[in-house]
């Protein structure tokens, strides 16, 4: 645990990183403080930062050297327990080395890439059948791959959501302490319209491992499909911290979030830098954007995402040949899986100020 005193830092871990304030110095209106992060045994410096504010800020500034340090530290664990786990039995190795090539490439959503990335899983579980991980992962794809099959009508049996959820199911009984588990479990929920349940895993997966992006990010974005966007934002601003190199999908979701609470202007420039190669998802994001532009009052622009949005989706739609816009809002809002009315009528009324049918 780190915290900040009139001393400097103490910190107390295992893993010996230790956390020095090297300098300080104040005038009548700021502060400015250099920060450290050491590592005990060997003195080297893992991490340095300076922060010159005003005084008035002092708080803020513990909180932010606080977060860098967590987000540091935890990469390091994350980055010990892999070397820990490359010490098991020659099996659980080859099927550990075959997730993580596989984890690393999870968030390419080019079809090719997520089809190597199953058969990297498949064949972790095949030499490793209790290797949880490997479970999760498969659940992932296959959650993904239903997601961007094509824009159709929702329906409770599809084939790819189910065996996204029993494969859920099966990684948690494997591993019930290992918080993507949890995660995955959550998310599968999530688009399957469990909401409960949805909740129940994710806030278990954030409580297990707060300093976690990406479990930070699919939490905050639950939050909003719950109706409670105020809740999701900070939880997004913690995953944008933790993971500086975020993929794009966290601006979408911070982006909608925003526009649920009607921060138009704030998710305008998130929704446009959080485009998907994925061209069913892109669709999706489209509709959102066409939405918050609408909203904003570029009518122009609007028009011009929703004209994209109908012509995009007549192509993928998977459902009657004789669908229309109609049908087509009627799917984006569903594949939002947002369950507040409200936030349900605010969407379909930035479609509806966009020229598209409410």
């Amino acid at each position: 645990m780190a915290k900040m005193s009139g001393s400097g830092w103490s910190y107390r871990s295992a893993h010996r990183l230790v956390p020095v304030a090297t300098s300080s110095s104040c005038a009548a209106t700021r502060v400015r403080i250099s920060a450290q992060l050491l590592e005990a045994a060997t003195g080297a410096n893992v991490w340095a930062d300076r922060y010159d504010r005003p005084m008035l800020d002092i708080f803020a500034i513990q909180e932010e050297i606080a977060q860098n340090i967590v987000a540091t530290v935890a990469q390091r664990v994350r980055d010990d327990s892999d070397v820990r786990a490359r010490r098991r039995q020659p099996e659980d190795i080859r099927a550990y080395d075959l997730y993580i090539q596989g984890n690393h490439l999870s968030d390419d959503l080019r079809p090719e890439i997520q089809a190597k990335i199953e058969g990297l899983f498949r064949e972790a579980r095949r030499l490793d059948p209790t290797f949880a991980r490997a479970y999760s992962g498969l659940a992932y794809i296959t959650m993904n791959r239903s997601l961007d099959s094509g824009v159709r009508p929702h329906r409770t049996d599809d084939e790819d959501q189910l065996e996204a959820l029993r494969l859920s199911e099966e990684a948690l009984v494997l591993d019930p302490n290992d918080p993507r588990i949890h995660m995955t479990l959550g998310f599968t929920c999530l688009y399957l319209r469990q909401f409960a349940r949805a909740e129940r895993h994710l806030d278990l997966a954030r409580t297990m491992n707060s300093n976690d992006a990406t479990i930070q990010m699919v939490w905050a974005w639950a939050k909003g499909c719950g109706g409670k966007p105020a809740e999701g934002v900070p939880a997004a601003s913690i995953a944008f911290r933790l993971n500086p190199h975020h993929p794009r999908w966290y601006e979408a979701f911070l982006g909608r979030l925003l526009y649920q609470l009607r921060r138009y202007a704030e998710a305008g420039p998130l929704l446009e830098l959080g485009g998907s190669p994925s061209p069913v998802r892109e669709l999706r994001h489209i509709g959102w954007r066409a939405a918050n532009s609408a909203q904003l009052g570029h009518g122009e622009e609007a028009h011009r995402l929703a004209g994209v949005f109908v012509t995009s989706a007549a192509a993928l739609w998977r459902g009657d040949p004789q669908a229309g816009p109609a049908e087509f809002v009627n799917w984006l809002v569903d594949s939002s899986s947002l369950q507040a009315p409200a936030d349900i009528e605010n969407l379909r009324v930035g479609l509806a100020l966009a020229g598209l049918p409410g």
